[in-house]
């Protein structure tokens, strides 16, 4: 019998779709820390929602700090950062994808516009810190 390289049965297979607006818990499922065109570093989680097993990832995209800022691009660095540490409950300031990985929390989420290449994407409209 000849190997091959899939043999697993796709038929009841359903296309990820963007979740309606709203309060979801979210789960990170790994990141990248990267360099933008302008060459500044930046980090980008990836998401997906656990209790939706067809809901599309999404990812967040974090400016990090760097000499050209603004001060109030500094700030918004600083703040949202912030907010997604506390939403994760991560305490400290150094932190590796792979102890982040799988955290849980909460988010406001909305939809976006449709793309042509990726369809409706959700993103975070706001991160939501524990009580």
């Amino acid at each position: 019998m000849e190997e091959t390289f899939l043999d697993f049965d796709t038929s009841g297979a359903v296309e990820p779709k963007a979740v309606s607006a709203g309060e979801y818990k979210i789960r990170i499922t790994g990141a990248v820390i990267d360099y933008d065109k302008n060459g500044h570093q930046y980090f980008m989680p990836r998401f997906d929602i656990p209790s939706e097993p067809y809901s599309k990832d999404f990812t967040r995209f974090f400016s990090l700090p760097h000499d050209e800022m603004s001060d109030k691009q500094l700030n918004n660095a600083k703040f949202n950062m912030d907010a997604f540490k506390l939403c994760f409950g991560i305490k400290k300031n150094k932190f590796s994808i792979d102890e982040i990985t799988g955290l849980e929390g909460w988010a406001i989420l909305g939809m976006g516009k449709e793309d042509e290449e990726y369809g409706v994407q959700n993103f975070i409209k706001r991160f939501i810190a524990p009580k």
